[in-house]
């Protein structure tokens, strides 16, 4: 092979190239990445230079896509191998502390500007954006029974027989085993330090950096040229300690998936994959088309039941709903036929699961509401509040959420959610929101959408008004010349002027101390008549 498929990867430092190498190592990459990591000085990943790391490959790159050839434009992340990129992900949700929160920001939002992100990758990115207080509101894994511990254990020594070599690897299960999951886990890691770096080392000899390269070519190039015995021999010479070089083909996700899926046939993990692929594949063939058929119709005022087909919404998984919605286009249709279908959501009976619900709320809404750059239409509106009147809890979750999140947010977003919480959502929703906000460092775009919560004088829980008050005081000064904060705080001891307390009012009046001559005057009159 005498030119790389992704030449811009030279252009590298030697670690950067080092951590693709090892995520494009097969369906190991992930470990084998986090193993170079700690090797690093400073370990974990601390001394990495993840923000040269991530420039790099936020960068844009021309590229020619499409069996017409087209000439596109894209972050050089996309251009990388879908197991690589699932690799990296994975890779981030270990090391997240340690990875500057622009970085992964940055790479979510690259991930974003594929038209048909991969499913899992779209999993990995929303467990990222949870962060890791997501993790921590995340319950402990239970201690393994006795008897997953002697199936464990079995499993692994069918496969050492099966594969000498792999006795080094899984050699922990022939010694005591660890009560509990998380021991299980630290074992190997720790383990896995001890080994020589001879054996595990990814960082190759200079003598061998010809050989390297051609690995790295190797890793990169598109599914269909890695089947090459050469090539094979390579990998295992390169990684004698990883399971690499494996034969990789393109399976079939059909239109379900929107993206070629890797198929790794000694992995019983890929065969999963695969069969996940076959059945959201024969589930579109069984109900995707009639479904399609009945909403692309013309409309007939005397049908008002709901099409028959769409009760199997209540049975359908995840990936199947995401690859049903892929189907229909529900994300980019014309925006009369998103209203279609949310009127035959708002008619089903029996509700659809939490789960169900979340997952059609992104399909449906969660691109058209980040890429508003004008209110939005009567359709659009219509849609949104139809979805949000039955299921507002899954809408505020993952809608709500993410306009929230959002750094680059635009004001017809907050505008949007400002309606929605004025119009739309009951008490519940509206305390939901209230505390995402509060776990955000608050901003001009996200006063509004307080006050707008505030305005609907429901009333709140001790706690969570006590976090109100509590987190107006803690960011007073950074708004000390705010119109919006000072009508926020006015608002508030207003509404709720039976809920304010002595202490509230005193916390209050210390930390609008500092704020501007003419709204610090205003504010106390209102404090003093709150008293």
């Amino acid at each position: 092979m005498e030119t790389p498929c992704l030449p811009w990867l030279q252009s590298l430092d030697k670690p950067c190239r080092l951590l693709l190498h090892a995520l494009a190592s097969g369906s190991s990459g992930t470990l084998a990445a986090l193993r170079m990591l700690q090797r690093v000085p400073g370990g974990a990943g601390q001394a990495f230079s993840w923000q040269t790391f991530t420039t790099a490959l936020c960068a844009e790159e021309p590229t020619l896509e499409g069996p017409e050839g087209a000439l596109a434009v894209k972050p050089r992340l996309l251009l990388l191998p879908i197991l690589c990129q699932r690799n990296l992900f994975s890779l981030l949700l270990v090391v997240q502390a340690m990875v500057p929160e622009g970085c992964v920001i940055r790479l979510l939002q690259a991930l974003e500007q594929d038209s048909q992100v991969d499913p899992w990758l779209r999993a990995l990115g929303d467990l990222l954006r949870q962060g890791p207080r997501g993790e921590e509101r995340s319950p402990h894994p239970a201690p393994l029974s006795s008897t997953c511990q002697r199936q464990l254990k079995c499993l692994c020594q069918k496969i050492a027989q099966n594969k000498p070599e792999g006795r080094r690897k899984l050699n922990w299960c022939f010694s005591t085993q660890p009560s509990a999951a998380g021991d299980v886990a630290d074992s190997v890691l720790q383990d896995g330090k001890r080994k020589k770096v001879s054996e595990e080392s990814l960082e190759l000899d200079e003598e061998r950096e010809g050989k390297r390269l051609l690995l790295e070519e190797t890793a990169f190039e598109p599914p269909g040229t890695w089947e090459g015995g050469d090539v094979d021999a390579e990998v295992e010479e390169e990684m004698p300690g990883e399971i690499s070089g494996d034969r990789s083909a393109q399976s079939l996700a059909g239109a379900a998936l929107g993206s070629s899926q890797q198929d790794v046939a000694r992995e019983p993990k890929k065969i999963s994959q695969a069969e996940l692929a076959a059945e959201v594949q024969s589930f579109l063939q069984v109900h995707g088309q009639r479904l399609k058929m009945l909403l692309q119709k013309e409309p007939n005022h005397s049908e008002l039941s709901v099409p028959p087909e769409l009760h199997v919404l209540h049975n359908s998984s995840p990936g199947q709903l995401q690859g049903l919605c892929s189907f229909l286009q529900l994300s980019t249709c014309q925006e009369h036929l998103l209203v279609r279908f949310c009127g035959w959501l708002l008619a089903l009976t029996p509700d659809l699961s939490y789960t169900s619900a979340a997952v059609l709320a992104e399909q449906l809404f969660l691109r058209r509401v980040l890429s508003l750059a004008q209110p939005p239409s009567r359709h659009l509106m219509a849609a949104l509040t139809s979805f949000c009147s039955k299921y507002s809890q899954p809408f505020c979750r993952v809608l709500v959420a993410a306009v929230l999140r959002e750094p680059g947010g635009g004001a017809e977003q907050t505008k949007l959610v400002c309606e929605l919480v004025e119009e739309c959502l009951e008490p519940d929703s509206l305390r939901l929101v209230l505390s995402q906000v509060l776990e955000l460092p608050l901003s001009e775009k996200l006063l509004p959408i307080v006050q707008a919560v505030l305005g609907r004088q429901e009333v709140l829980p001790p706690e969570l008004f006590d976090l109100l008050v509590l987190t107006l005081c803690r960011q007073a000064p950074a708004f000390a010349a705010s119109l919006n904060f000072a009508k926020l705080v006015t608002a508030m001891l207003t509404v709720y002027q039976s809920q304010v307390t002595p202490a509230h009012r005193s916390r209050l009046a210390a930390a609008l101390d500092r704020s501007n001559a003419a709204l610090k005057k205003s504010l106390q009159a209102v404090l003093e008549g709150a008293g």
